[in-house]
């Protein structure tokens, strides 16, 4: 049933220090009261996500109250936007519950929902426990702010991710005014409180190591904090594919997963498919949990995920091979895997009897191909990988007999030697096809300096032999009869992580005692899950623009690689609104000299409003030498070419151990 539904673009909430945040409101055309459900963003609801709003409008018609709120400080909300996830952000997420409980349109039950920063807040909030709070539906979050975010991965600092887009993209967001419409004669005193925030990538460079400002807001710190139901919804493909499984594991609430094919897209208009109606699952959860209506979700199998099998690998197809199926509980009953051995290039099921040393030479342009960490733009899948494998020690199965199912996280167990004190190490698992093509079906990153600690890394012991642990990422994986699986090691990343500054070369130790080995999850049989409802929503806005640069250049003169990425694109919101924004970035390492390396980008957005035009740009810069990163940012904003605001900041750390 589909309900009319009226819009209220503006609507006040109050919190506990005067601030309001700013809100809309889809709202049922009939009698209420009705269970409220929200989403919560310092993306900007009036122009720069609106085309989203798509969704508060498909969940009104299913008979939801459902909110888009701006985080302070940013959009039409009131106040500073001091760093992402904070304590205030959470309390005023608690105020606002409170608020939406008691108003008369609502019968006192709210949901959250949410992707990416949404679903971290989702469940950030939940963790107050806020009595209204009945339920949520998070996707493509994190449960741990260190080891599994855009910031740091396995111990080193992603590179291209925080200074090209997202990082430099707050900086430029943060700076924009709010809707006079919504402001009122107070537009310009909430536009000055905007502007009082520094870049938040400053607090992000500032902590290399898993201390307190990462630990606040990771729900692994405590997941008994956590007691409403959740549905939690995961990609493959994502940047956070450990979390849902892992996530899902820990808590002891009701709980649900659905997890996609998919990269950071929405699961009912993104790429690669297959597309599902994600909204209807929502509705159907929030329908249980707020209104008490039996929609059957909670007698269905709790973990409904999708089993890819190998395609041709493309940056941009449009759909993954494979099936739906179901899993009755996470983890999985112990026993179910296969253990292979690194043995004289070939992955085989016994250790080799004698102790053998593969080698391999660490080349910083290593990862170009792998696909940019998924929270990003452009969002591209890895490409065929026997052009990482060339500069990396490889083992190859061979062919297999039968089908494999891996399930999870796949564990390898290596003996290393590195002859730098400061190394990465990085894991790839691959599909070989019978001719010879080369899938990514996960990998694994590791800064040796954190084997055996995320909060006080030590130097790597020159040339020893170290027995290391490391788990891929999360996948569901169907090999097929006739493919083969490959190893393969590397000490790069580029240019998701960090390059280490030292050049060196590198050993895997195999058979004897050291046994090298890779064990893979396995479930088996499956059974196939119920049809998804299809897609149904169309999107309220649409963007136009060239489509998104992903380019790979070699410098043989210079002994360089860079990568170089532009995404730009226009939303007419109305007849006379719009905003543009480019966002254009590069990464660049020195093959002979990796501690020399640098990301450098410009991003702006440009609000057309019918009686001014607000511009806001921001270059920054990453660049790195054997002892420090060197970061700098100008952000500059004209309203109608008047320059309102220029600023600048700079920033020298010790490089440490990364």
């Amino acid at each position: 049933m589909s309900m009319p539904v009226r819009q209220i673009r503006h609507l006040a909430i109050p919190v506990a220090d005067g601030v309001n945040l700013d809100a809309q409101l889809w709202l049922p055309d009939g009698p209420g009261p009705f269970p409220a459900v929200f989403d919560y963003y310092p993306y900007r609801k009036d122009d720069l996500t609106a085309s989203l709003m798509r969704v508060q409008r498909a969940l009104a018609q299913r008979g939801f109250a459902a909110l888009r709120i701006d985080v302070r400080g940013t959009g039409s909300s009131g106040g500073t936007a001091h760093d992402e996830y904070t304590l205030q952000e959470q309390l005023d997420g608690v105020a606002a519950i409170a608020w939406l409980a008691a108003q008369p349109w609502c019968n006192g039950n709210v949901g959250m929902f949410g992707g990416s920063y949404g679903g971290f807040n989702a469940l950030q909030i939940a963790m107050h426990r806020p009595p209204a709070l009945k339920a949520i539906c998070p996707m493509y979050f994190t449960d741990d702010r260190y080891r599994d975010d855009c910031h740091y991965r396995g111990g080193t600092m992603q590179m291209l991710y925080d200074i090209g887009t997202y990082g430099l993209d707050m900086v430029v967001e943060n700076a924009l005014p709010p809707q006079p419409e919504a402001t009122g004669a107070a537009w310009a005193d909430i536009w000055q409180q905007h502007l009082a925030g520094e870049p938040w990538l400053l607090r992000w460079i500032e902590h290399p190591t898993r201390d307190g400002y990462w630990r606040h807001g990771s729900l692994c710190e405590d997941y008994a904090a956590i007691e409403c139901a959740c549905l939690l919804i995961g990609g493959w493909r994502d940047g956070y594919a450990n979390c849902t499984l892992r996530t899902f594991a820990q808590l002891r609430g009701p709980r649900r997963a659905l997890i996609g094919p998919w990269l950071h897209v929405i699961p009912d208009i993104g790429t690669p498919g297959p597309r599902v109606d994600h909204i209807h699952e929502m509705a159907r959860f929030f329908d249980h949990w707020l209104r008490g209506v039996d929609t059957g979700m909670m007698r269905e199998p709790p973990i409904t995920l999708y089993l890819q099998h190998a395609d041709p690998p493309a940056a941009q197809r449009p759909v993954t091979s494979g099936r739906w199926v179901t899993l009755e509980d996470w983890p999985l009953p112990q026993g179910g895997e296969r253990r292979l051995y690194l043995g004289d290039g070939d992955l085989r099921d016994a250790p080799p009897a004698a102790e053998g040393r593969a080698g391999y030479r660490y080349h910083p342009f290593v990862g170009t191909s792998f696909g940019m960490f998924s929270a990003g733009s452009p969002l591209v899948l890895p490409l065929d990988q026997r052009g990482e494998e060339a500069y990396s020690a490889c083992w190859t199965s061979a062919p297999f007999d039968a089908a494999l199912d891996i399930i999870g996280q796949p564990t390898v167990r290596l003996t290393v030697a590195v002859g730098a004190p400061v190394a990465m190490l990085v894991v790839r698992c691959c599909d070989v096809a019978p001719d010879g093509t080369s899938a990514l079906i996960t990998k694994g990153v590791l800064n040796l300096t954190h084997r055996d600690s995320d909060e006080t890394p030590t130097p790597v012991p020159v040339d020893t032999d170290l027995a290391v642990t490391l788990l891929l990422d999360a996948t569901a994986w169907h090999v097929a009869p006739g493919h083969a699986l490959r190893l393969s090691v590397s000490g790069a990343d580029f240019p998701n992580s960090w390059p280490s500054p030292l050049a060196y070369d590198g050993a895997v130790v195999t058979g004897g005692i050291a046994a090298s080995q890779l064990v893979l999850p396995l479930a088996s049989p499956l059974p196939d899950a119920p049809a998804f409802a299809p897609p149904s929503v169309e999107p309220l806005l649409v963007s136009h623009g060239p489509p998104p640069l992903w380019q790979i250049i070699r410098d043989p003169i210079a002994d360089t690689t860079a990568v170089h990425i532009r995404v730009a694109g226009e939303t007419r919101l109305d007849m006379l609104h719009s905003i543009e924004r480019i966002s254009d970035a590069t990464a660049l390492v020195s093959h002979g000299d990796p501690a020399q390396a640098t990301v450098r980008a410009v991003n702006s957005l440009v609000l057309r409003w019918p009686l001014r035009t607000i511009t806001a740009r921001a270059r920054g810069q990453i660049s790195s030498d054997a002892r420090a990163f060197h970061l700098t940012i100008e952000l500059v904003v004209d309203q109608d070419g008047i320059t309102t605001l220029q600023r600048a900041w700079s920033r020298s750390m010790p490089r440490g151990l990364q």
